[in-house]
């Protein structure tokens, strides 16, 4: 699970450069202004963020608590050799929500379940593991790193 996590890393950093060398390229975004790049972009969960768009955030979070709570459900107990669920396997979750992607990997000694706005032109995505803790986040545009809602 951890090379598959740290393959996932290394190609999402990959893809954030290629992104901006081809927005460059195009004259998108001047050399000097790449970290603005995603104020000239319609990020649609920013500052006016619309009901709509704001909703499908929400439900998105709703599904990876929900996730969270169905790994912890099913690990509850005197079990042997415990492991995490498939998704398929874990009653109740909702739809994924409209226009997100979702990816999730589990092993027996955890998951990780990401959920990736197709929609949003800053590829904001909500992550969470099993730790059970929610990220929400949109990746760098100059270094291809990760940026904490809110702080851009």
């Amino acid at each position: 699970m951890v090379k598959s996590i740290l393959i996932g890393v290394t190609l999402a950093a990959a893809a954030g450069q290629a992104f901006a060398q081809g927005n460059i390229a195009q004259g998108n975004i001047s050399q000097g202004n790449i970290a603005q790049g995603s104020a000239q972009r319609n990020c649609l969960h920013a500052g006016a963020e619309s009901a709509a768009d704001r909703a499908r955030r929400q439900q998105a979070i709703d599904y990876a608590m929900k996730v969270n709570v169905a790994e912890m459900i099913y690990g509850i107990g005197p079990r042997q050799n415990q492991h995490y669920r498939p998704l398929e396997e874990l009653a109740t979750l909702p739809a994924v929500p409209a226009g997100f992607a979702i990816e999730f990997h589990n092993d027996d000694r955890g998951y990780v379940l990401s959920l990736k706005d197709t929609r949003d032109a800053c590829r904001y995505a909500i992550f969470t593991d099993q730790d059970r803790l929610i990220y929400e986040a949109v990746p760098k545009t100059d270094t291809g790193g990760i940026v904490p809602l809110g702080t851009r």
